[in-house]
């Protein structure tokens, strides 16, 4: 049922450009595609799931943020003059990390943790400006869990260095549900070529984990944006 649901999404998303195009629409805001890059600072918010086992958090209290990539490719469909619909398909990360040194050795602890998802970001936009367009958006982000990676690093007390690295976590929820909002700028390059720059703040609204693990766990983050967009 949630794979119906993610595919109704992306045909909404996506289908809608046949209703809404034509010459009026497109002589004010002008429809286009893009590729962005997005560059987060990601953590999360992570609670004991006391609905099924009350479990202290231990260690994981002292988690820190984790810089992380995302990467979109979209389309922006012009409603009027100033309103439009920005969709697209993402290979989106959520993520955070872990540090520990002890001060009377040389022993070490450390992690990241990478959540990655399919994702169909799909944002409402509104747009001021000529040459430079500032705009600003909120929207929502379903996604498909994908895959999971864990990268682990630790020495011993005498400075030996050890490594490790984890695929397979069976405790992740297929399904993610966010919302985001964003502001930047668009600069015309050209006729037809546009660079997108701003920024992004996402939170998710459900729990990343089973419903039977220990933990309520959500992801949140800010970051940048950085994008190139062609008329079409």
């Amino acid at each position: 049922m949630k794979y119906f649901y993610f595919a109704c999404l992306l045909t909404i998303a996506f289908g809608s450009r046949a209703q809404i195009m034509n010459g009026a629409l497109n002589e004010t805001y002008a429809n286009r595609f893009y590729f962005e890059s997005q560059r987060m600072d990601m953590f999360r918010t992570l609670v004991s799931n006391d609905d099924f086992l009350p479990t202290p958090l231990g260690e994981r209290a002292n988690e820190i943020p984790l810089n992380i990539w995302s990467h979109q490719l979209g389309i922006c469909i012009g409603l009027s003059r100033h309103l439009y619909l920005d969709g697209g398909v993402s290979w989106l990360q959520n993520g955070e990390a872990y540090a520990f040194e002890a001060l009377d050795s040389d022993s070490t602890f450390s992690y990241q943790t990478r959540y990655r998802y399919l994702a169909l970001p799909l944002q409402v936009k509104m747009t001021f400006g000529d040459q430079f367009k500032f705009y600003g958006g909120i929207g929502i982000i379903p996604a498909l869990y994908q895959g999971f990676r864990q990268d682990l690093q630790w020495s011993n007390a005498l400075g030996a260095k050890y490594d490790e690295e984890v695929k397979v976590n069976n405790a992740m929820n297929s399904f993610a549900f966010s919302w985001m909002g964003s502001v930047g700028v668009e600069t015309q390059l050209d006729n037809y070529y546009t660079l997108r720059f701003g920024a992004l703040y996402r939170q998710q609204l459900n729990n990343s984990y089973s419903p039977y693990e220990d933990y309520m766990h959500k992801s949140v983050g800010w970051g940048l944006n950085l994008g190139l967009a062609k008329k079409l």
